[in-house]
């Protein structure tokens, strides 16, 4: 297709310009009227004129920048909440995006907001200037962009994609929080295991080695782990090294992502939270989508790429398929096993009294609540649990290596 560089004058007086790839004039012409800017000149590119392609060495520092620094999920919502109060003030977007360049720390995060200033004085839309940074924002927040555009109410999206992407952290926090102490406690109960096994329990080697005595079985098991450890330890690194970079392999895969996700969903306790966690995000995402105008098929859709467990988006997507074929929504979910009954029959009570929006965000809150508790509880569970495994492992480990000095001491009474 042909190269145009043009010039336009929008309605609101402002010269817009730009390059755009189109089949010709006219179609460049309906564009910019969608866009309500008028034509001023045009003048077609020859290929020799198009943008020059970056050089080897900017394309390799491109790639390296992108690896190296990224856009946090706080950044996002940060700035989201930036952009809700400025355009809900009155500012112009294109004036929203040059003092927020200004303003953001992040040097990334920077450089985007200036690429889709230019975009939207260039004529853009600002899901189409979104749009061509899919690695920072996702489907779902250029979807309901786009939806809030085309019904004339983006001020108030904006407002609820900052409560939805809130609230998404809130989740994510609670979530971590929960998994992350009692795996700080397992690390620090194997580090003590090692530290014994290394520094402690080879001296009491030495020291029953000059005895000359029949050693009881678990001080013999205990020594043998801990020669083995001292004289094999390279090979314990090596094997554990390559699960390492085994599992990591398998997780780029499709089914091995999918079977892991379905994994997390069995491990006991923190499956459930993983679940809850997941219909929240699912509850509310489809309430904001369905609330900004979006048909009930595509908000599915965007629902469950939006979802970050394969297993479950597999599930969503078939949900999708039997709702095309005449299904109800709670009619769907039910025959997929993995929605609850209560969520299900709400579900249902929301389609039949035309509430469905509303009832989702509903289901959202009693899950959120449902999450805070458990978590809170988990903590107080969790850590005498803990203290208890460290104190027997420890345990064990002091008392098979003291056993000869006990059974002497008995011998010799």
């Amino acid at each position: 297709m042909p190269l145009f560089q043009y010039k336009a004058k929008r309605f609101d007086g402002k010269t817009i310009t730009g390059v755009v790839e189109l089949e010709d004039e006219l179609t460049l012409i309906d564009r910019l009227h969608q866009k309500k800017a008028v034509l001023i000149s045009v003048k077609e590119l020859e290929s020799n004129q198009a943008i020059p392609k970056a050089r080897p060495l900017e394309k390799l520092q491109k790639k390296l920048k992108k690896v190296f620094s990224r856009v946090t999920h706080s950044e996002i919502l940060l700035f989201t909440h930036q952009l809700t109060a400025m355009f809900g003030a009155g500012v112009p977007l294109s004036r929203c995006f040059e003092s927020l360049s200004r303003d953001l720390k992040n040097k990334k995060l920077q450089d985007i907001v200036s690429d889709i200033n230019r975009d939207i004085e260039t004529g853009d839309d600002l899901s189409e200037a979104l749009a061509k940074h899919p690695h920072v924002f996702n489907k779902l927040y250029i979807n309901m962009i786009h939806a809030g555009e085309a019904s004339g109410t983006l001020s108030l999206i904006l407002s609820q994609l900052a409560f939805y992407l809130q609230n998404t952290m809130h989740i994510r926090g609670k979530l971590k929080a929960a998994l992350t102490y009692p795996l700080v406690l397992i690390s620090f109960a194997l580090l003590i295991t090692l530290g014994m096994l290394i520094f402690i329990i080879p001296q009491f080697s030495q020291m029953y080695s000059r005895l000359n005595t029949s050693l009881p079985l678990p001080t013999r098991i205990m020594m043998n782990i801990s020669t083995s450890i001292q004289h094999g330890y390279l090979f314990y690194v090596i094997i554990f090294f390559v699960l390492w970079l085994f599992l990591c392999i398998l997780l780029q895969t499709n089914r091995g992502q999918f079977l892991w996700d379905k994994m997390k969903l069995r491990i006991p306790i923190f499956g459930t939270l993983i679940f809850k966690g997941i219909f929240i995000q699912f509850s509310r995402t489809l309430s904001i989508l369905l609330k900004s105008g979006l048909p009930i098929i595509q908000s599915i859709k965007i629902v469950s790429e939006s979802i970050s467990n394969t297993y479950i988006e597999k599930k969503i997507e078939a949900c999708s398929l039997k709702i095309q074929r005449g299904a109800t929504i709670s009619e769907a979910f039910s025959e997929s096993k993995i929605f609850p009954e209560l969520m299900i029959q709400m579900i249902s009570s929301g389609e039949e009294s035309g509430t469905l929006s509303s009832m989702l965000a509903k289901i959202a809150d009693f899950y959120q609540e449902q999450i805070d508790t458990a978590v809170a509880t988990l903590g107080s569970l969790i850590e005498p649990i803990m203290i208890v495994v460290i104190g027997l492992i420890v345990g064990s480990m002091a008392i098979s290596v003291f056993l000869p000095i006990f059974q002497m001491g008995g011998a010799i009474h």
